[in-house]
C-alpha cells in the first residue's frame, strides 16, 4: 500500500489529504476525508469488507478524481477484499491516465497478489514499467516547456505586479536520481539545443524539497517534477523567493502559538469566512456580501492576534514571506480562476494536523486576491511586511476594528462555529494524547542526541506533520536533514511509510544558538548506520555514537 511510501516534504498536504478541494464545512452531507480516514482505519485494522465500503462511498462521491496515493490505496484495499474488478479499474486509471511508474512497488506489493491470476495485471504491470523507462524524457520535457511557460509569464508580467521583473535562469527542476534541469548553463551540464541544460548531482547536494537553495554559490529557485502540472504556479512561486529576499529578511519558522486550542479556533473561523467571501466574490454576489464575510474574517483574526500579540512580529514576516509569494504563483499562474484556488489553498491547509507553518499560503492568497476584488490597495513594494488586519482598518475603516459582543456571535453563526467547536474538541483530545505519546518518548525513555556542530545543515519536512511541545521543542514526524559542507554529524530521514503524528518522530530543540536533535534509541547500529524503529541516520566520517549518562541514553559526537 502506498502510504508506505515517504510523502514529499514541505508545501505538501497530510497522508489523508484526499482532494485539492477536501470540503469541511460546506460539505455536511459527505465529508470524504473522514471517510477515506475510516477506510484506511478499517485496512489497518485488516477489516477489509469495512474498508472496502468505506471507499467505495468515496469513488461513489467523487469518481477517481482523487490523489494518486488515495487510488492505489484503494486498490489495495479493494484486492485485500478479493474486490478484482475496482481493484484492476483502479489501477488501470493510475497507470493509463495518471502514468504511475513505481514498477518494483507495485510489482512486490503483498497487498494486490490476488491481482496476479488476472488477465490485466500483465498489462499493467507493463503500462507502469514503461511509464517508469520514458520518465526521464517526459520530465526532461516538462521542465523544458513549463520553465519557457513562467519565463513568458513573468516577462510579459515584467514588473506589473511588484515593480521588478521577478523572471531569472536561477531556477532548478529536481528530477529523479540526481538529475536536475535549468535554464542557466549549470557547471558541467549538458544539452541539446542551448535552452535546456541538465545533469547528475550527488544526493546530498541539493534538498528534496520546493525552496531557494544555494548551488555553486549562487541562489537558485528548486522545483520538484512532480510539481509542473500547475500552471507555473510552484515555480513562479520560488522565483519571487529569490526577488523578495534581495529586499528584505524575513522569519520563515513555525508560529508555535497556532497550536494553541483557542488559535486554531479563531484560525479555523477565519479560514472559513475568507472561504464565504470568495465563494461570493466568485459567484458576483454583491458587493456588500463579500465585504461582510472579509469583515467577519479580520474579525476573527484580531481576537487571536489581540491574545498572542507577543507573536505578531514573527507571524507577520512569515505570512509576508510564504503568503505574498503563494499569492504570485496563483495571480500569475494560468489557472483560470483565481477564488477557485484560494479556496482548493484553504481547504488544503484546513485539514492539517498542525497550523503553525501551513496557514500563511491560505491567508496570504485569500487576502489578497479579496483585497484586489474590492480594490483595497495594499501592496507596497517587495521591502514591506504586510500587516492584512492594519490594511483593512486604516483603508476600509479608517479607525480600530470594534465589535460588539452581539457581532461577535453573529459573526461566528455566518461561520459554521458550531461545527467548526465540536470538530476541534474532537482534535483536541487527538493532540493531547498525542502530546503524551512523544512526552513518554523523549523525557521518560533513553534517547539518542546530537548537537549541530554548524547551523550550515539544510532540513526538509512535511510542514503539516509537526506538533510543539512548547518550550521542550519541536516534533517533527516526517524530516530529512542533510549535512551540505561536512561539519556536521551526517543525514538523516524518517522511514519509509511510517511517517506520521502519533507514530513517528523526531525532536527538535533550540537553546540560543545551539540545536539539537533527539531520536528514540536505535535498534541497530553497524557502521556508520544508525536505524531506528522511524527513522535512519547516515554519520559522517570522524563521528561516533557513545554513552551519555547512565540511564541509558546515547548521543552522537565527533570523535577524538
Amino acid at each position: 500500500m502506498s502510504y508506505k511510501q515517504s510523502n514529499i516534504l514541505r508545501n505538501t498536504a497530510s497522508l489523508f489529504l484526499l482532494l485539492l478541494t477536501s470540503p469541511i464545512l460546506h460539505a455536511q452531507t459527505f465529508d470524504t476525508n473522514a471517510t477515506y480516514t475510516n477506510a484506511i482505519k478499517y485496512y489497518k485494522a485488516k477489516d477489509y469488507k469495512s474498508a472496502a465500503i468505506q471507499f467505495s462511498r468515496v469513488i461513489d462521491s467523487c469518481g477517481y478524481e482523487i490523489s494518486s496515493t488515495s487510488l492505489y490505496n484503494g486498490a489495495c484495499i479493494y484486492a485485500l477484499n478479493q474486490d478484482t474488478t475496482n481493484a484492476i479499474k483502479a489501477l488501470g486509471v493510475l497507470a493509463d491516465k495518471r502514468l504511475y511508474t513505481n514498477y518494483q512497488h507495485i510489482a512486490g506489493d503483498s497487498d494486490l497478489i490476488c491481482l496476479h491470476a488476472c488477465h490485466e495485471w500483465k498489462s499493467i504491470l507493463d503500462k507502469v514499467k514503461h511509464n517508469e523507462e520514458t520518465l526521464p524524457q517526459r520530465i526532461k520535457e516538462k521542465a523544458k516547456d513549463e520553465l519557457l511557460k513562467a519565463k513568458a509569464i513573468l516577462n510579459k508580467d515584467d514588473g506589473r505586479l511588484w515593480g521588478e521583473n521577478i523572471w531569472t535562469d536561477k531556477s532548478i527542476i529536481l528530477g529523479r536520481n540526481g538529475d536536475i534541469y535549468s535554464l542557466y548553463p549549470l557547471k558541467g551540464s549538458s544539452t541539446t539545443d542551448s535552452v535546456l541544460y541538465y545533469k547528475k548531482i550527488e544526493p546530498n547536494e541539493l534538498s528534496q524539497t520546493n525552496t531557494v537553495q544555494e548551488y555553486e554559490g549562487e541562489k537558485f529557485a528548486t522545483i520538484l517534477y512532480n510539481y509542473l502540472n500547475n500552471n507555473s504556479g510552484t515555480i513562479i512561486h520560488e522565483l519571487f523567493h529569490i526577488l523578495q529576499a534581495k529586499h528584505i529578511k524575513l522569519y520563515g519558522n513555525q508560529i508555535d502559538y497556532l497550536d494553541s486550542y483557542d488559535a486554531r479556533e479563531w484560525l479555523r473561523l477565519e479560514f472559513q469566512a475568507l472561504r464565504n467571501a470568495l465563494k461570493s466574490a466568485n459567484e458576483q454576489k454583491e458587493k456588500s456580501v463579500v465585504e461582510s464575510y472579509l469583515h467577519d474574517a479580520i474579525t476573527f483574526r484580531k481576537l487571536r492576534q489581540d491574545k498572542y500579540s507577543a507573536f505578531l512580529k514573527e507571524e507577520l514576516e512569515i505570512e509576508t514571506l510564504e503568503g505574498t509569494a503563494n499569492y504570485t504563483g496563483y495571480i500569475l499562474s494560468t489557472y483560470p480562476n483565481k477564488y477557485k484556488e484560494a479556496i482548493k489553498e484553504i481547504d488544503e491547509r484546513e485539514v492539517a494536523d498542525t497550523y503553525t507553518r501551513p496557514f500563511p499560503y491560505a491567508t496570504g492568497f485569500a487576502y489578497g486576491l479579496l483585497f484586489d476584488h474590492l480594490n483595497i490597495q495594499w501592496r507596497q513594494g517587495l521591502d514591506h511586511v504586510y500587516n492584512f488586519l492594519d490594511i483593512y482598518e486604516k483603508q476600509c475603516l479608517g479607525k480600530a476594528l470594534n465589535f460588539t459582543a452581539n457581532e461577535l456571535k453573529n459573526a461566528r453563526k455566518r461561520n459554521s462555529y458550531d461545527s467548526i467547536h465540536k470538530q476541534e474538541a474532537e482534535r483536541k483530545k487527538v493532540n493531547e494524547k498525542n502530546i503524551a505519546y512523544y512526552t513518554e518518548m523523549f523525557f521518560k525513555k533513553p534517547t539518542l542526541s546530537v548537537l549541530l556542530a554548524d547551523s550550515l545543515f539544510a532540513q526538509s519536512y512535511d510542514m503539516n506533520g509537526t506538533l510543539s511541545l512548547k518550550e521542550k521543542g519541536m516534533v517533527y514526524s516526517n524530516i530529512k536533514g542533510k549535512d551540505r559542507q561536512g561539519k556536521n554529524f551526517g543525514n538523516f530521514s524518517t522511514a519509509e511509510g511510517k511517517a506520521a503524528l502519533g507514530v513517528s518522530g523526531i525532536l527538535k530543540k533550540r537553546n540560543g544558538k545551539n540545536t539539537w536533535f533527539t531520536f528514540p534509541l536505535p535498534t541497530e547500529i553497524k557502521g556508520n548506520t544508525i536505524v531506528g524503529e522511524y527513522y535512519t541516520i547516515e554519520l559522517n566520517q570522524g563521528w561516533k555514537v557513545e554513552k551519555a549518562d547512565k540511564k541509558g541514553n546515547l548521543r552522537i559526537v565527533k570523535a577524538q
